[in-house]
């Protein structure tokens, strides 16, 4: 089956060429890897360049990671989905592992993995110490993590463009209460990149904020109709 990776990519010209070369190194390659460039100002679209036509390199005004996830979507020709965020790194057998698992298992329509948190080597020495995490190796149900059957996507519909930090925490949560049938290899499929510029660590209130109302959207959608 055709495997589509896609990753959104913003500002991320550090680190771009790694996640990419992550994604095509593995011992059972995808058959395609769509990169969505998010209107980025530095260098990112540069090195999306020199990839060639190893990957489909896109690029829109900045919109917000949903945005440009949706965006790859609508392009992917794949039966199985995964992503890749522009500054992690997939394992070398990602997707080998997870392949095998579907193939054994017809019901089971998501798999995720471990993931692996470490420092990015470029931090600087006196800030190392306060970003190393609490746990270093635990469950992902991120969306790095996943490979997913194409038709249990759009089952559970497109991400919420309107969270751009929290989206897949919604959506995932949506697509359980849609049934969606997930698994999960004994292995590290994801390493997390921890830097000054993550996400999470720069944009916490909104992400808050985000979280917050992607667990009342949940919450209104449990309860039945009056």
């Amino acid at each position: 089956m055709l495997v589509s990776v896609i990753i959104a990519a913003y500002n991320s010209e550090a680190y771009i060429a790694e996640a990419i070369e992550s994604v095509l190194g593995q011992t059972v390659p995808p058959g395609e890897v769509i990169v969505v460039d998010d209107g980025s100002t530095d260098g990112t679209r540069g090195v999306l360049d020199r990839f060639n036509d190893r990957i489909i390199a896109l690029t829109q005004a900045n919109s917000g990671q949903a945005v440009a996830v949706n965006k790859g979507l609508a392009m992917a020709r794949g039966e199985l989905i995964g992503f890749c965020d522009a500054d992690d790194l997939w394992t070398p057998q990602k997707l080998e592992l997870q392949l095998a698992l579907l193939e054994r298992h017809d019901d089971v329509e998501s798999v995720f993995g471990k993931v692996q948190q470490f420092v990015s080597p470029d931090v600087p020495e006196d800030q190392r110490e306060r970003l190393k995490p609490a746990i270093e190796i635990m469950p992902g149900e991120l969306k790095q993590c996943m490979l997913i059957r194409r038709d249990a996507l759009d089952r559970a519909g497109p991400f919420d463009e309107s969270l751009p930090a929290t989206f897949f925490i919604a959506w995932l949560g949506g697509a359980k209460q849609g049934g969606l049938n997930s698994a999960h290899v004994d292995d590290i499929v994801v390493r997390r990149r921890l830097h000054l510029g993550n996400g999470g660590r720069t944009n916490t209130e909104a992400q808050n904020r985000e979280t917050l109302l992607a667990l009342r959207k949940a919450i209104k959608a449990q309860r039945p109709p009056e």
